[in-house]
């Protein structure tokens, strides 16, 4: 079931157009990536599905119904805070201007700051909070009124790679609940627990993926050749339709249709290479995208 719909969105300032006739929807317990280069128009989307800005054209439906931002939970890219608050203080502040009951948010403060790791750092000043802590923070108060939809903007950006990892995590206890659109620049994240991909260019959206569709469907496999010395990649280039040279010793590519994974291995073994790796490789959502915005 569809419960966000967004169709015709467009964001002006002036004479610049940072979003042009966007089309996205969003279902129940999916989990969407929006990808793009800086400027691509990935922030401004978020704030205005969060009814933060206005569009200048376009409409956006929850449930098939104007937007409802009480059915929606927003973490910004920098989340601000009291510093002389303590968590649940703060949990408590932002259930109360949800309009959320004082027995509920009493329960529920406890529970999201269990979910989020820092039910142990409930008795410590936020202003004390480490960068990777006020994004879980961020995190909890974006979800203490159990939203169906969650937007969240780069919410690993600031984060080290345990953080990273623990952020991760949370988002795919969450994703069984509730329906999650976010923007990254770490694509190894998107493809992991992302069912969709919207990639975006100069405010235009360029490409919708199905991520578990599209590593599917990779019809030609690709190998990878990892060697101990040099590759003579003129010898080797015929071998190949397309080839990515990744380091001197290197290459990525998908074989002739006439050409063996044994007959290349035997090439090597001919001119005297020493292959450490052989085998066959998923093009990454990485490759994708730099395919996808460079075309």
């Amino acid at each position: 079931m569809t419960i966000l719909k967004v169709q015709g969105l467009t964001k002006r300032y002036g004479n610049h157009i940072a979003v042009k006739d966007l089309n996205l929807h969003l279902r129940e317990k999916e989990c969407v990536a929006l990808l793009g280069p800086n400027g691509a128009g990935k922030t401004t989307t978020l704030h205005m599905l969060a009814g933060l800005i206005s569009p200048n054209a376009g409409v956006v439906l929850t449930d098939n119904k104007a937007l409802n931002r009480d059915a929606i939970g927003f973490l910004p890219q920098h989340p601000v805070f009291f510093d002389w608050m303590y968590p649940l203080e703060y949990l408590r502040l932002t259930g109360t201007l949800s309009g959320m009951t004082r027995q509920i948010i009493k329960k529920r403060s406890l529970r999201v700051l269990e979910m989020t790791g820092l039910l142990e750092a409930q008795k410590k000043k936020i202003g004390s909070f480490s960068g990777g802590m006020k994004q879980r923070l961020g995190l909890a108060q974006a979800i203490m009124h159990e939203p169906k939809i969650l937007l969240l903007d780069e919410p690993v950006s600031a984060l080290d790679p345990a953080g990273r990892i623990d952020v991760m995590h949370i988002l795919e206890d969450l994703k069984k609940d509730m329906a999650i659109l976010f923007s990254t620049h770490v694509l190894h994240d998107a493809q992991q627990i992302c069912d969709h991909a919207l990639i975006m260019k100069a405010g235009q959206s360029i490409s919708y993926e199905n991520i578990k569709e599209w590593r599917g469907d990779q019809s030609s496999e690709r190998y990878r050749l990892e060697t101990s010395v040099a590759l003579p990649i003129a010898e080797l280039q015929d071998l190949y339709v397309e080839i990515d040279i990744k380091e001197p010793n290197m290459i990525v590519g998908t074989l002739r249709d006439d050409v063996t994974p044994n007959m290349l291995l035997q090439q090597c073994i001919q001119q005297d290479i020493g292959a450490r790796y052989f085998g066959t490789e998923e093009k990454t959502l990485e490759e994708h995208y730099i395919e996808v915005i460079e075309a």
